[in-house]
């Protein structure tokens, strides 16, 4: 069975919260290195206006300091920062996300939950395989001059209907993934490289 990276994993649960927040909807899985979606808006057949549930937040992660507004708004300049959902008793989340204001794109920088050639090994498995997650049209490149290595992700999947795009490298002992989900093509994903490039000196090593 192809992989979902992110399961059962603290980027799960931040980043679930992040789109919580964000665009009041139900987040759903994607395939990749780390989690990434964009729920539609949440439609209520009430006609009393409804408030989004409440959230335990958690103090503006680290990572933020490497992947600051001005580096989230090189992808697009509409992104905005968004609160990040505490952990609960016994986890530890760490993710830096972004998002429009409607809800219909997320950036996102986190930890890589496994190895880096383990990462690269299972994205070109789903290249050969993409329905095994749900997604289709995936394309994996190796990418120069971003830390020791990496390498670029892209896909469409079915089921949320949304574009996913990744950056995945290795910088000294840690890998970090770069991620940009969004519900419409835009182009945005092609600034992701950069941004990776950009921010891999100020990442912890």
């Amino acid at each position: 069975m192809r992989h979902l990276r992110f399961a059962a994993t603290a980027t799960c649960a931040v980043l679930c919260g992040l789109l919580t927040a964000c665009a009041g909807g139900s987040p759903a899985p994607v395939a990749g290195p780390a989690i990434a979606t964009v729920p539609a808006p949440a439609v209520s057949s009430s006609t009393e206006p409804s408030s989004p549930p409440s959230m335990k937040t958690a103090p503006t992660s680290s990572l933020c300091e490497a992947l600051d507004l001005p580096a989230a708004q090189a992808v697009s300049a509409s992104l905005r920062a968004v609160p990040r959902a505490a952990a609960n008793q016994g986890t530890e989340n760490d993710a830096c996300g972004y998002a429009m204001a409607d809800g219909s794109a997320l950036l996102t920088l986190a930890p890589a939950t496994r190895p880096y050639d383990q990462e690269l090994a299972l994205a070109r498995t789903l290249v050969r395989d993409p329905a095994s997650s749900g997604m289709r049209d995936v394309r994996v490149t190796e990418v120069a001059g971003i830390g020791q290595a990496a390498f670029s992700e892209n896909g469409f999947v079915v089921q949320q209907q949304q574009n996913v795009a990744y950056v995945v490298w290795r910088s000294g002992s840690r890998s970090w993934v770069l991620t940009l989900s969004e519900t419409a093509h835009t182009g945005n994903s092609d600034r992701l490289g950069a941004v990776a490039k950009q921010i891999d000196p100020r990442l912890p090593r």
